[in-house]
């Protein structure tokens, strides 16, 4: 791929998030500037990324370095505004992209409340990479229909609003995590403790605990308990044993327990879940 930009003009009204431009470029020139109050493409939000070199951002009377890897999102008209200067003594490049439409300022207002204006990505995190998918549809595919790059735009920004974004894993799960993914899920229906499954993996509880509250962001035994959930969700819909039965087949040895944890994941009981098949007629359920 090579630096360029893009932009796009729809000629209907369009109600969904819509692309405005995208671009891959660098500059050395201190006349490179934008100020979010006198700007004319209000109602737009902008995000743009450091790839190399340094910029500024002035923001709400504060000033920002924009090094590597450390990317801004505001929203036009805001007070704002971004540039470079000769101090950074190199040229600064960098990726951006424009967008506009009632979700996009929704799901801008969601992802500054969680991240705030200024993040920081590593090159190969998860909103990097669909950032250049998105490029690379435009810039080498030639995708310019409305409802495609919507869809693509869409993903960018929920990877933004994912768990622990800034840090996407650069690699494949932790083994330990895996073995001990792979062991609760074909033995849920066990009385399993957190030693049985740490003992399974040959580790401390503690370490077992840290490792998946780094990597997963959830504890062990509620990673365990959601798979006896989506059990459960299963077997309400696929067989005809009792509910106490069901409870019991997927590891969870009081009747009231197993109601109140399954009304905390779904909203109802497993007796309303089986009964209100027209209202709910999923016979799976994955819980994230």
């Amino acid at each position: 791929m090579n630096p360029g930009a893009f932009a796009f003009r729809y000629t209907e009204p369009i109600p969904y998030m819509l692309l405005d431009s995208i671009g891959w470029q660098s500059t050395n020139s201190e006349k490179y500037g934008n100020d979010g109050q006198t700007r004319t493409d209000n109602g737009h939000v902008i995000f743009q990324y450091t790839l190399s070199g340094e910029g500024k951002l002035d923001l709400d009377g504060q000033t920002y370095p924009l090094r590597a890897g450390t990317a801004f999102l505001v929203k036009i008209p805001s007070s704002h505004r971004y540039y470079y200067t000769h101090e950074a003594g190199e040229p600064w490049e960098f990726i951006w992209l424009n967008a506009k439409g009632e979700d996009a300022l929704r799901m801008w207002d969601r992802i500054l409340d969680r991240c705030g204006n200024i993040l920081t990505f590593k090159p190969k995190s998860l909103p990097i990479a669909r950032f250049w998918e998105l490029y690379r549809a435009i810039s080498v595919d030639r995708v310019s229909e409305s409802a495609a790059l919507s869809s693509l735009l869409y993903h960018f920004l929920l990877t933004m609003l994912a768990p622990d974004t800034a840090s996407a894993p650069e690699q494949e799960s932790h083994p330990l995590i895996c073995k001990a993914e792979s062991f609760m899920k074909e033995n849920y229906a066990l009385h399993l403790s957190l030693e049985d499954i740490a003992s399974h993996c040959g580790i401390s509880r503690a370490y077992l605990c840290r490792l998946f509250q780094k990597k997963e962001q959830i504890s062990p035994l509620e990673f365990l308990r959601r798979r006896r959930i989506e059990a459960a969700v299963t077997m309400l819909r696929s067989t005809a044993v009792s509910v106490h039965e069901v409870g019991m087949l997927c590891g969870f040895d009081s009747p009231s327990y197993f109601g109140k944890v399954f009304r905390q994941y779904l909203g109802l009981t497993p007796r309303e879940y089986r009964s209100r098949k027209m209202d709910y007629p999923f016979n799976t359920v994955f819980l994230e």
